[in-house]
Order: structure tokens, then C-alpha cells, then sequence
């Protein structure tokens, strides 16, 4: 049989033995609830950005009257839109005598591409077969409906043609002349030596160029319309994903639906006691929300990088 002194020894070493196996189940209890802190996740910045053009350019219309443009005492005034009939694009209208300074689409374009290259060696704007339907529709426009201006008495403009025929577009121009002018040659100084005009044909930002140019009866009289239409293709710059856009919104709201059920199930697992039978199960269930909840939380911090990649691709495109 011990002695008094083993005895007490033995009782103090099985109290030490039970508050150690009481410390490692607290650990472990611990380790099991896995409080997680939870992270709130990056606010999507949408960095989309407008064009530094304004989306369209369109200076007063050019009109010459007098003489020739271009030659002695010739000079740009003022002329009322008046009706005008057997309008032909690039040519001269059936039944009137053609001016010896007919007005091309060629050579608009060339001429206007060898201003770009004289004026910081621009690069030549490329003709485009749907910018010289638009230029047709509004040159045939105007002759038909008597007027000469960017928008007409109906609201019709280069906008709304464009958005008929099909041309999407980051920034689009007009460039607008009426008269007669020593040639190609003779509209494109013309143009060049009207700010406004001069800024749409040396723009570093279009890309295309259409040009429609007909002759016609304005007022009476026989006159020559020219239409410069410039583009840039909404294609240059493709806009970020829409697609990985609506996934990154149900990231989101999903969420913050689960924000909330982890929430509602901490205040459950705050109200309960360890030695409720329940508890156990509690934690795994508040366990498995964390653990689900950090998973599309990362996911959807990887999808908003990606798309802000995407956008920021987008707004240098833009400036470029």
C-alpha cells in the first residue's frame, strides 16, 4: 500500500494528465472550427474610357461661290441650299455641261492621303467600300432633299446612315464642300485651308476614308458636292468580354448571399454551447461555407484582373 506522500503524488499527476488532455481537446476544438477570416473581396474598377475624339467630327460645310476655287478671284461665301436634280455620284449630272474640273473619288482620296503624308508623314487613311456608301447616301440625300448641311430638315446625318448601313465605329467624320473647284486638287486645299476640315484629314486617329462627289442643279445653278466620310471600326479595339463580365456580376452576387449565410451561421455557433450534441455538426457546416466561400472568392479576384487586363488593353487602344 503506498504512503501518503505516493497518493498525493498520483492524484497530482492524473490532474496533470487531465488538464493536458483537456488543453489538446480545446486545441483541437479549435483547429476543428477553423475560423477562417473571411476577406472582402476587390471592388471590379471599370476603367473603360472614352475616346479622345469626340465620337463625331463634322466643321461647318465648305461652300465656294464665284469663280473657281482656286484660281484668281475665286473665294468661299455664303449660298442658300436650294433644290437640286439628276445628282450623279463621281460624275456630272445628266443634262448639265461637266465642268473641265470634275471631282473624282480617287482622287480625293489620293489627294487627300498626299496632305497626310506632307503634313508629318500621317499614314494614308484606306478607302473603305462602306464609307463610300455612306458618302453616296448623303451626297444623293441632299441633292434630293434641297439642302446642304451635316444633318437635314428629316434629322438624317452621317450617324444615323452609318448606323443603317451596318458601320460600327469608334469615332466617325464628315467633311462636307458645294461649288466648283479646280479638281481634286482644288477641294482638298480648299478643305486644308479650313481649320476644321484640315483637323478631320490630318486626324491621327481615323483610320478609313469613303468619298462620294456629284454634280447637279443647286438654286438653278450647276454645282458640285463633295463628301468626305472618315472612320475608325468599332473592330480596332474590341471591348472586354461581356461574357467574363456577367460570370464576374455572379461571382459577386453569389458572394454576398454567402457572406451572409457565414454570418447567420456564426451567430448560430456563438449562441450555442460546446456540449451541445448539434455543436460539432454546426462547425462543419460553418466550416464547409468558409472554405466554399474562399474558393469563388479567389476565382472571382482571378476573373476581375483578367477583365481590368482587358479593359486597360481597350483604353490604350483607344488613345493609340
Amino acid at each position: 500500500m503506498p504512503n501518503g506522500t505516493d497518493f498525493y503524488r498520483s492524484r497530482a499527476r492524473q490532474r496533470l494528465i487531465w488538464i493536458a488532455v483537456a488543453l489538446v481537446a480545446a486545441g483541437g476544438l479549435w483547429w476543428w472550427l477553423g475560423f477562417v477570416p473571411l476577406r472582402e473581396i476587390s471592388s471590379l474598377e471599370l476603367r473603360v474610357e472614352k475616346s479622345a475624339l469626340a465620337p463625331f467630327s463634322a466643321p461647318p460645310p465648305l461652300v465656294a461661290t464665284g469663280t473657281l476655287a482656286g484660281l484668281p478671284g475665286g473665294g468661299a461665301g455664303g449660298i442658300n441650299a436650294g433644290g437640286a436634280s439628276g445628282a450623279s455620284a463621281n460624275g456630272a449630272a445628266a443634262g448639265i455641261s461637266a465642268s473641265p474640273y470634275a471631282l473624282t473619288r480617287e482622287g480625293i482620296i489620293s489627294d487627300t492621303n498626299a496632305a497626310r503624308a506632307a503634313n508629318g508623314g500621317l499614314p494614308a487613311y484606306q478607302e473603305n467600300t462602306t464609307l463610300d456608301e455612306i458618302a453616296t447616301l448623303r451626297l444623293e440625300d441632299m441633292f434630293a432633299k434641297q439642302y446642304f448641311a451635316h444633318v437635314s430638315p428629316s434629322s438624317s446625318s452621317a450617324e444615323t446612315v452609318a448606323a443603317s448601313v451596318g458601320y460600327s465605329y469608334l469615332a466617325l467624320g464628315e467633311n462636307l464642300a458645294l461649288g466648283d473647284f479646280v479638281g481634286d486638287q482644288g477641294v482638298v486645299t480648299a478643305w486644308m485651308n479650313s481649320p476644321g476640315h484640315r483637323a478631320n484629314i490630318l486626324n491621327t486617329h481615323y483610320t478609313q476614308i469613303g468619298v462620294a462627289a456629284g454634280a447637279g442643279n443647286f438654286q438653278g445653278e450647276r454645282v458640285w458636292i463633295a463628301v468626305q466620310i472618315f472612320g475608325r471600326p468599332a473592330s480596332d479595339c474590341p471591348l472586354p468580354d461581356p461574357a467574363l463580365k456577367a460570370t464576374i456580376d455572379s461571382e459577386q452576387s453569389q458572394i454576398a448571399s454567402m457572406q451572409t449565410e457565414i454570418a447567420a451561421s456564426r451567430a448560430q455557433l456563438n449562441a450555442m454551447q460546446s456540449s451541445d450534441p448539434a455543436y460539432s455538426q454546426a462547425v462543419a457546416q460553418y466550416n464547409a461555407l468558409v472554405t466554399a466561400y474562399n474558393s469563388i472568392l479567389t476565382q472571382a479576384k482571378a476573373n476581375i484582373a483578367q477583365y481590368n487586363a482587358l479593359v486597360t488593353a481597350y483604353n490604350q487602344c483607344l488613345g493609340s
